[in-house]
C-alpha cells in the first residue's frame, strides 16, 4: 500500500505513522502524568493498581485534557461491537469520554442517571438524558470500571428499558471484580487498559 493510500485508510496521521505498541505505552504514560496530578478525591475507594499508594485513579484527570480524551476516543471505537445503534454513558462523570467516542465513531448516544435504588418514574430505573429505544443495540461507556457498580447498573437498566446491550467499554479497569460482576449479569466488560496492561 502506498503512503497516499495509508493516509486515505487511516483514521488519522497517527495510525499510519505510529505502531499500535507505542500508541498504547504513550497513552498509559499520558494517563498516569495526568493522575499524579490529581489528588485523591471523596468519592476514593480501593487502592489503585495504577498509581500504587494514591486511592483512585480520578477520570476528570485525563477526561478534561483533549489530546489524550482523543486518543482515547479513538483506541476505544476499536473496541466497540459491531452494528451498534447507541453508545450510552453509565454515569454523568462518563459524558465527556462517551462524547468523543461518539464523535470519532458517528454514534448517537444518551446520558443515563441511574439511580442506587433503581427508582425512577418509567420502572426501569434508568433516566436518560437523550433517548434509547427498545430493541436497540447499544454498548455502555465508562470511563474507569473498579467493582463495575455504576457500570451494572446501567447495563441492567438499560437491558430492561428494552435494549440489547453488546458490551461494556472503559477506559481502564481496575481489576477489582468489574468483569467478574458484570459477567455474571450477562454483560461482556471490554477494558482498553486492565490495571497498566493494554488489550
Amino acid at each position: 500500500m502506498s503512503l497516499d493510500q495509508e493516509l486515505a485508510a487511516g483514521d488519522d496521521i497517527v495510525t499510519v505513522f505510529v505502531d499500535p505498541g507505542r500508541r498504547f505505552s504513550e497513552l498509559r504514560a499520558d494517563l498516569m502524568a495526568a493522575g499524579r496530578r490529581t489528588a485523591p478525591t471523596p468519592r476514593t475507594t480501593p487502592p489503585d493498581p495504577i498509581r500504587p499508594g494514591t486511592q483512585t485513579l480520578d477520570s476528570y484527570a485525563f477526561q478534561t485534557r483533549p489530546t489524550v480524551l482523543r486518543r482515547l476516543a479513538a483506541l476505544m471505537a476499536d473496541l466497540l461491537p459491531e452494528r451498534l445503534d447507541r453508545l450510552i454513558a453509565a454515569t454523568p462523570d462518563d459524558t465527556p469520554l462517551t462524547t468523543a467516542i461518539a464523535l470519532h465513531t458517528g454514534l448517537a448516544y444518551a446520558l443515563a442517571e441511574v439511580p442506587a435504588d433503581h427508582s425512577s418514574t418509567a420502572g426501569t430505573g434508568l433516566a436518560v438524558r437523550g433517548e434509547i429505544h427498545r430493541g436497540e443495540r447499544i454498548a455502555v461507556v465508562t470511563a474507569v470500571t473498579a467493582t463495575g457498580t455504576s457500570a451494572l447498573r446501567t447495563a441492567d437498566a438499560a437491558r430492561a428499558a428494552g435494549t440489547d446491550v453488546a458490551a461494556v467499554l472503559t477506559a481502564v479497569d481496575r481489576d477489582i471484580q468489574a468483569a467478574a460482576r458484570l459477567a455474571l449479569a450477562g454483560h461482556e466488560l471490554r477494558p482498553l487498559f486492565t490495571a497498566v496492561h493494554p488489550h
